[in-house]
């Protein structure tokens, strides 16, 4: 019963934060990501599958309502069965996703959900935003459209063609969840604490800033595998011949626009993790440009195994992370 009143909570406050929906289109995806994976495949190496694989447009509010049920089942997946709630730590939670949601819910192009937990692996198209991104960007939407679902169909060759990826990241969330017992108190006491780095002109790191030091380790590992997702996702993208995708500069020119924040708009952004994440594009990014121009076949090597992954120091020092690999064996990757 809690979790279908966490639920509602969620639903409605989301619903509440986004704007009409004008609904969904009736693009072709399957015909995009038919081109679109050819794309991935050929850059990364690594296998799609598209055959197990939902894509579908959708509006605001269901990309909303589909990543709150994601949420909560990995939330319940994650959950030991001897561990109850704090007193209202569900409605807390379920306020502040619902929050969140519908502060991005205008601003998500596509998403891709590798399923941690329930359902299957999906990606969705938010139409309204992509038909609108074009429409400002004076840009054909459908060529919008296949340009991300290059990048979420890179995540689908992350997750899906790198098992142990995947199965890393998921123990990480893991541990993450299972060792956390913020009470709201805390968790208020926690956040007056820290948004000190506001005034002061540091980065708040929201993938730390409600955990005690003994799990900031954890998270840090875990924001550094985000980091390379977002990064190699984003170099990928940024790869893609322009005999496929004309216009793609200008697509590079409009997102880099848009990813950059002033007054009011950044401190919104650092402390919804927005901040965050554009840092994970940004040096995520920068680092696969330095290893491919050393070594073409380099970005491949990531992902061939564990191993392969750069630190959170190689990510900002790819030369270390190549002198690091030089004195390895070159390996095939294993699932």
């Amino acid at each position: 019963m809690a979790e279908v009143v966490a639920r509602r909570i969620a639903s409605t406050t989301a619903k509440l934060l986004i704007h009409q929906s004008a609904g969904h289109t009736d693009r072709d995806y399957q015909r995009l990501a038919a081109t679109a994976s050819r794309v991935v495949h050929e850059l990364t190496g690594l296998e799609l599958d598209l055959g197990t694989l939902t894509i579908e447009g959708v509006d605001r509010e269901g990309w909303a309502e589909r990543n709150i049920n994601s949420y909560a089942g990995l939330i319940e997946r994650l959950t030991p069965p001897s561990r109850l709630s704090s007193i209202g730590m569900a409605e807390l939670n379920a306020v502040a996703l619902g929050a969140l949601l519908g502060g991005f819910a205008s601003k998500v192009l596509g998403q891709y959900d590798p399923a941690f937990a329930v359902g299957s692996p999906a990606v969705w198209m938010v139409d309204e935003n992509i038909n609108r991104f074009a429409a400002h960007a004076q840009l054909d939407a459908d060529e919008v459209a296949l340009w991300v679902l290059v990048h979420e169909l890179t995540h689908r060759a992350q997750f899906h063609g790198v098992p142990w990826f995947r199965e890393r990241l998921l123990e990480l969330m893991g541990q993450l969840f299972r060792a956390s017992t913020i009470s709201p108190i805390d968790l208020v006491g926690e956040v007056l604490a820290r948004l000190r780095g506001l005034g002061s002109g540091e980065p708040i790191d929201v993938a730390t800033l409600f955990l005690p030091e003994r799990l900031r380790a954890v998270a840090k590992e875990a924001t550094t595998m985000m980091t390379v997702a977002e990064g190699h996702a984003e170099w990928v993208m940024r790869q893609v011949s322009t005999e496929v995708i004309p216009h793609r500069d200008a697509f590079e020119d409009v997102i880099d626009e848009r990813r950059q924040a002033a007054g009011l708009g950044k401190i919104v952004a650092q402390f919804s993790g927005i901040a965050s994440k554009r840092r994970q594009y940004s040096v995520g990014l920068q680092f696969f440009q330095a290893i491919a121009e050393a070594d073409e076949r380099a970005p491949q090597r990531v992902f061939n195994t564990p191993d392969g992954l750069p630190t959170a120091d190689e990510l900002t020092d790819p030369a270390c992370w190549l002198r690091r690999m030089s004195q390895r064996t070159p390996s095939v990757r294993r699932a």
